[in-house]
Protein backbone atom coordinates (compact mmCIF):
# COMPACT_ATOMS: atom_id res chain seq x y z
CA UNK A 1 0.00 0.00 0.00
CA UNK A 2 3.24 2.27 0.45
CA UNK A 3 5.85 3.20 -2.56
CA UNK A 4 7.91 5.51 -4.57
CA UNK A 5 11.30 6.11 -5.48
CA UNK A 6 13.75 8.69 -5.32
CA UNK A 7 14.54 12.05 -7.29
CA UNK A 8 16.82 14.70 -7.18
CA UNK A 9 15.37 18.15 -6.81
CA UNK A 10 15.78 20.92 -9.42
CA UNK A 11 19.08 22.46 -10.31
CA UNK A 12 17.83 25.68 -8.70
CA UNK A 13 17.35 24.08 -5.64
CA UNK A 14 20.25 22.33 -5.41
CA UNK A 15 22.27 25.63 -5.99
CA UNK A 16 20.57 26.76 -2.92
CA UNK A 17 22.61 24.54 -1.07
CA UNK A 18 25.44 23.67 -3.65
CA UNK A 19 26.46 26.87 -4.58
CA UNK A 20 30.06 26.04 -5.77
CA UNK A 21 30.85 24.29 -9.10
CA UNK A 22 32.81 21.85 -7.28
CA UNK A 23 29.54 20.90 -4.65
CA UNK A 24 27.48 19.97 -7.73
CA UNK A 25 28.15 15.97 -8.32
CA UNK A 26 25.81 13.65 -6.81
CA UNK A 27 28.79 12.23 -5.28
CA UNK A 28 30.57 15.67 -3.57
CA UNK A 29 30.31 16.01 0.47
CA UNK A 30 27.34 18.64 0.02
CA UNK A 31 25.04 16.57 -2.16
CA UNK A 32 25.73 13.20 -0.18
CA UNK A 33 24.57 15.62 3.44
CA UNK A 34 21.71 16.52 1.38
CA UNK A 35 20.45 12.37 0.04
CA UNK A 36 18.38 10.96 2.36
CA UNK A 37 18.61 7.27 1.15
CA UNK A 38 22.91 7.98 1.26
CA UNK A 39 24.90 6.31 -0.93
CA UNK A 40 22.66 3.03 -1.46
CA UNK A 41 19.99 5.73 -2.67
CA UNK A 42 22.51 7.58 -5.16
CA UNK A 43 23.38 4.21 -6.93
CA UNK A 44 19.54 3.19 -7.11
CA UNK A 45 18.88 6.66 -8.73
CA UNK A 46 21.77 5.88 -11.02
CA UNK A 47 21.91 1.83 -11.81
CA UNK A 48 17.82 2.91 -13.07
CA UNK A 49 18.50 5.74 -14.81
CA UNK A 50 21.39 4.31 -17.10
CA UNK A 51 18.92 1.12 -17.56
CA UNK A 52 15.99 2.60 -18.52
CA UNK A 53 17.41 6.04 -20.50
CA UNK A 54 20.51 7.14 -22.21
CA UNK A 55 22.84 8.39 -19.43
CA UNK A 56 22.63 12.27 -18.77
CA UNK A 57 25.61 14.53 -20.80
CA UNK A 58 25.95 16.58 -17.39
CA UNK A 59 25.28 17.23 -13.75
CA UNK A 60 21.79 19.33 -14.49
CA UNK A 61 20.47 16.64 -17.06
CA UNK A 62 21.40 14.52 -14.57
CA UNK A 63 18.81 15.83 -12.04
CA UNK A 64 15.88 16.29 -14.45
CA UNK A 65 16.35 12.90 -16.16
CA UNK A 66 16.31 11.68 -12.20
CA UNK A 67 12.56 13.19 -11.93
CA UNK A 68 11.43 11.82 -15.36
CA UNK A 69 12.57 8.20 -13.80
CA UNK A 70 10.61 8.68 -10.29
CA UNK A 71 7.56 10.57 -12.50
CA UNK A 72 7.44 7.70 -14.79
CA UNK A 73 8.04 5.03 -12.00
CA UNK A 74 5.25 5.88 -9.95
CA UNK A 75 2.64 6.81 -12.91
CA UNK A 76 3.42 3.29 -13.53
CA UNK A 77 2.88 1.92 -10.21
CA UNK A 78 -0.38 3.89 -10.23
CA UNK A 79 -1.88 2.70 -13.47
CA UNK A 80 -0.82 -0.97 -12.69
CA UNK A 81 -2.76 -1.02 -9.36
CA UNK A 82 -5.84 1.07 -10.89
CA UNK A 83 -6.39 -1.09 -14.25
CA UNK A 84 -6.20 -4.26 -11.36
CA UNK A 85 -9.10 -2.69 -9.75
CA UNK A 86 -11.81 -5.68 -8.16
CA UNK A 87 -8.04 -7.15 -7.30
CA UNK A 88 -6.41 -3.92 -6.06
CA UNK A 89 -8.30 -1.35 -4.54
CA UNK A 90 -5.98 1.74 -3.59
CA UNK A 91 -2.57 3.09 -4.36
CA UNK A 92 -0.68 5.18 -2.07
CA UNK A 93 2.76 6.14 -3.46
CA UNK A 94 5.26 7.49 -0.79
CA UNK A 95 6.05 10.60 -0.14
CA UNK A 96 3.91 13.94 -1.06
CA UNK A 97 6.72 16.74 0.14
CA UNK A 98 10.19 17.29 2.07
CA UNK A 99 10.93 19.08 5.82
CA UNK A 100 13.96 20.42 4.04
CA UNK A 101 15.87 20.92 0.85
CA UNK A 102 16.92 17.05 0.10
CA UNK A 103 17.05 14.33 -2.86
CA UNK A 104 13.97 12.07 -1.60
CA UNK A 105 11.08 10.27 -2.43
CA UNK A 106 8.82 13.65 -2.34
CA UNK A 107 6.62 15.06 -5.00
CA UNK A 108 7.62 18.14 -4.18
CA UNK A 109 10.60 19.74 -3.03
CA UNK A 110 11.26 21.92 0.45
CA UNK A 111 10.42 25.13 -1.56
CA UNK A 112 7.34 23.98 -3.20
CA UNK A 113 8.19 23.15 -6.31
CA UNK A 114 6.44 20.50 -8.26
CA UNK A 115 8.57 17.38 -9.48
CA UNK A 116 7.98 15.86 -12.31
CA UNK A 117 6.25 13.09 -9.96
CA UNK A 118 3.30 15.28 -8.88
CA UNK A 119 2.69 16.12 -12.35
CA UNK A 120 2.69 12.64 -13.47
CA UNK A 121 0.64 11.87 -10.84
CA UNK A 122 -2.53 14.20 -10.84
CA UNK A 123 -3.76 12.53 -14.40
CA UNK A 124 -2.69 9.09 -13.41
CA UNK A 125 -5.52 9.56 -10.16
CA UNK A 126 -7.84 11.09 -12.05
CA UNK A 127 -11.51 9.48 -12.10
CA UNK A 128 -11.07 8.22 -15.33
CA UNK A 129 -8.28 6.48 -16.22
CA UNK A 130 -7.09 5.70 -19.69
CA UNK A 131 -4.74 3.53 -19.90
CA UNK A 132 -2.46 1.92 -23.37
CA UNK A 133 -0.01 -1.23 -22.58
CA UNK A 134 2.15 -3.34 -25.29
CA UNK A 135 2.02 -6.70 -24.31
CA UNK A 136 4.21 -9.33 -25.94
CA UNK A 137 2.50 -8.63 -30.01
CA UNK A 138 -0.53 -7.04 -28.40
CA UNK A 139 -1.81 -3.36 -27.93
CA UNK A 140 -4.33 -3.71 -24.85
CA UNK A 141 -5.73 -0.42 -23.86
CA UNK A 142 -7.47 -0.42 -20.49
CA UNK A 143 -10.22 2.09 -18.90
CA UNK A 144 -10.83 2.40 -15.27
CA UNK A 145 -13.97 4.20 -13.79
CA UNK A 146 -14.07 5.94 -10.32
CA UNK A 147 -17.21 7.40 -10.99
CA UNK A 148 -20.04 5.77 -9.35
CA UNK A 149 -21.95 6.05 -12.22
CA UNK A 150 -22.28 4.11 -15.47
CA UNK A 151 -19.64 6.25 -17.88
CA UNK A 152 -20.61 5.98 -21.72
CA UNK A 153 -17.79 8.04 -23.81
CA UNK A 154 -15.92 7.73 -27.00
CA UNK A 155 -12.84 5.80 -27.22
CA UNK A 156 -9.87 6.81 -29.95
CA UNK A 157 -6.55 5.19 -30.38
CA UNK A 158 -4.13 6.47 -32.73
CA UNK A 159 -0.92 5.15 -33.77
CA UNK A 160 1.85 7.48 -35.51
CA UNK A 161 5.54 7.94 -36.08
CA UNK A 162 7.81 10.26 -34.33
CA UNK A 163 6.82 12.39 -36.88
CA UNK A 164 3.36 12.50 -36.56
CA UNK A 165 2.33 10.35 -40.00
CA UNK A 166 -0.49 8.61 -38.84
CA UNK A 167 -0.16 4.68 -38.83
CA UNK A 168 -3.60 3.51 -37.65
CA UNK A 169 -6.37 4.47 -35.94
CA UNK A 170 -9.18 3.37 -34.54
CA UNK A 171 -12.96 5.23 -32.68
CA UNK A 172 -15.79 3.38 -30.89
CA UNK A 173 -18.27 4.02 -28.41
CA UNK A 174 -18.08 2.29 -25.30
CA UNK A 175 -19.90 2.04 -21.93
CA UNK A 176 -17.93 1.43 -18.82
CA UNK A 177 -20.00 0.55 -15.42
CA UNK A 178 -19.50 2.57 -12.10
CA UNK A 179 -16.11 1.76 -10.08
CA UNK A 180 -14.82 -0.70 -12.58
CA UNK A 181 -11.33 -1.94 -14.75
CA UNK A 182 -12.54 -2.96 -18.28
CA UNK A 183 -10.05 -3.68 -21.30
CA UNK A 184 -11.47 -1.97 -23.57
CA UNK A 185 -9.19 -2.51 -26.96
CA UNK A 186 -7.14 -5.48 -27.80
CA UNK A 187 -4.91 -5.57 -31.18
CA UNK A 188 -1.68 -7.12 -33.04
CA UNK A 189 0.98 -4.51 -32.70
CA UNK A 190 2.46 -5.33 -36.16
CA UNK A 191 -1.05 -4.61 -38.01
CA UNK A 192 -1.01 -1.13 -36.07
CA UNK A 193 2.31 -0.14 -37.46
CA UNK A 194 2.40 -1.07 -40.75
CA UNK A 195 5.68 -1.74 -41.17
CA UNK A 196 7.22 1.23 -39.23
CA UNK A 197 10.25 0.10 -36.61
CA UNK A 198 8.45 -0.23 -32.71
CA UNK A 199 11.16 2.40 -31.33
CA UNK A 200 9.79 5.19 -34.05
CA UNK A 201 6.34 4.83 -32.97
CA UNK A 202 3.45 6.39 -30.37
CA UNK A 203 0.23 5.04 -29.12
CA UNK A 204 -2.48 7.80 -28.38
CA UNK A 205 -5.22 6.78 -26.29
CA UNK A 206 -7.69 9.15 -25.69
CA UNK A 207 -11.73 8.95 -23.79
CA UNK A 208 -14.15 11.59 -23.98
CA UNK A 209 -17.23 11.41 -21.36
CA UNK A 210 -19.13 14.51 -20.63
CA UNK A 211 -17.41 17.24 -22.46
CA UNK A 212 -14.00 16.03 -20.77
CA UNK A 213 -11.04 14.06 -22.17
CA UNK A 214 -9.11 12.10 -20.64
CA UNK A 215 -5.68 11.11 -22.35
CA UNK A 216 -2.25 8.94 -22.49
CA UNK A 217 0.66 8.12 -24.30
CA UNK A 218 1.90 4.78 -24.62
CA UNK A 219 4.99 3.14 -26.10
CA UNK A 220 6.26 -0.46 -27.90
CA UNK A 221 9.45 -0.29 -26.22
CA UNK A 222 11.50 0.86 -23.08
CA UNK A 223 12.35 4.52 -22.87
CA UNK A 224 15.82 3.72 -23.54
CA UNK A 225 15.15 2.18 -26.57
CA UNK A 226 13.05 4.73 -28.12
CA UNK A 227 14.32 6.49 -30.89
CA UNK A 228 13.57 10.35 -29.86
CA UNK A 229 14.07 12.60 -33.09
CA UNK A 230 15.72 16.03 -32.97
CA UNK A 231 12.45 18.94 -33.00
CA UNK A 232 11.43 22.45 -33.38
CA UNK A 233 9.27 23.32 -30.69
CA UNK A 234 7.63 26.47 -31.75
CA UNK A 235 6.37 28.44 -28.27
CA UNK A 236 4.03 32.36 -28.07
CA UNK A 237 3.33 34.08 -25.07
CA UNK A 238 -0.03 35.53 -24.33
CA UNK A 239 -1.77 37.80 -21.18
CA UNK A 240 -3.37 35.61 -18.46
CA UNK A 241 -4.53 36.76 -15.20
CA UNK A 242 -1.87 35.86 -13.14
CA UNK A 243 0.91 36.06 -15.05
CA UNK A 244 1.24 34.41 -18.89
CA UNK A 245 -0.01 31.80 -20.60
CA UNK A 246 2.54 29.63 -23.51
CA UNK A 247 1.75 28.06 -26.39
CA UNK A 248 3.51 25.29 -27.48
CA UNK A 249 3.73 23.02 -30.84
CA UNK A 250 6.29 20.63 -32.44
CA UNK A 251 7.08 19.42 -35.86
CA UNK A 252 7.98 15.74 -33.99
CA UNK A 253 7.38 14.10 -30.88
CA UNK A 254 8.75 15.52 -28.06
CA UNK A 255 9.45 13.62 -24.66
CA UNK A 256 8.66 15.48 -20.93
CA UNK A 257 8.92 19.22 -22.05
CA UNK A 258 10.60 21.22 -19.01
CA UNK A 259 9.47 24.61 -18.74
CA UNK A 260 11.37 26.78 -16.04
CA UNK A 261 11.44 30.79 -15.46
CA UNK A 262 13.19 31.68 -12.64
CA UNK A 263 12.94 28.87 -10.07
CA UNK A 264 10.25 30.75 -8.55
CA UNK A 265 7.10 29.97 -10.63
CA UNK A 266 4.44 27.48 -11.03
CA UNK A 267 3.16 25.97 -13.99
CA UNK A 268 -0.15 24.54 -14.34
CA UNK A 269 0.94 21.27 -16.11
CA UNK A 270 5.02 20.50 -16.87
CA UNK A 271 7.12 17.88 -17.91
CA UNK A 272 4.29 16.89 -20.77
CA UNK A 273 4.73 15.26 -23.85
CA UNK A 274 4.54 16.99 -26.97
CA UNK A 275 2.44 15.44 -29.88
CA UNK A 276 3.74 16.42 -33.59
CA UNK A 277 0.57 18.95 -34.53
CA UNK A 278 -1.12 19.22 -31.50
CA UNK A 279 -0.46 22.57 -29.73
CA UNK A 280 -0.18 22.63 -25.55
CA UNK A 281 -1.39 25.88 -23.70
CA UNK A 282 0.14 26.28 -20.66
CA UNK A 283 -0.65 29.08 -18.00
CA UNK A 284 2.04 30.03 -15.33
CA UNK A 285 1.68 32.80 -12.44
CA UNK A 286 4.56 34.83 -12.07
CA UNK A 287 4.99 38.84 -11.70
CA UNK A 288 8.02 39.00 -14.63
CA UNK A 289 7.11 41.50 -17.43
CA UNK A 290 7.41 40.49 -20.82
CA UNK A 291 10.87 40.62 -21.68
CA UNK A 292 11.80 39.70 -18.75
CA UNK A 293 9.77 36.15 -19.27
CA UNK A 294 11.00 35.72 -22.97
CA UNK A 295 14.41 36.10 -21.19
CA UNK A 296 14.34 33.89 -18.49
CA UNK A 297 12.03 31.01 -20.09
CA UNK A 298 13.59 28.10 -20.68
CA UNK A 299 12.69 24.96 -22.53
CA UNK A 300 14.30 21.55 -21.56
CA UNK A 301 13.37 18.21 -22.92
CA UNK A 302 14.51 14.74 -22.80
CA UNK A 303 16.41 14.59 -26.19
CA UNK A 304 18.81 17.36 -24.91
CA UNK A 305 19.81 15.13 -22.39
CA UNK A 306 22.23 12.82 -24.23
Amino acid sequence: SEYGFQSFPCFETVKRYAPLPGDRNITSEVMMSHQRGGEHANNLIKSFLLFEYHEPRDFESFLYASQILQGDAIKTAIEAHRRDKGYCWGSLFWQHNDCWPVASWASRDWYGRWKAQHYFARPAFDDILVSPLAEGNTLNVRLVSDRRKTVRGKLRITVMDMDGALLSENTRSLTVAPNASRNVYSADISGLLHGCARNRAIVVAEFTTDGRRYANIGYFVSQKELELPEADIRWSVGPAADGYEITLSSDRFVRAVWLALDGNEHFEDNYFDLVPGVSKTVRVATTLSRSEFDRLLRITHLQQTR
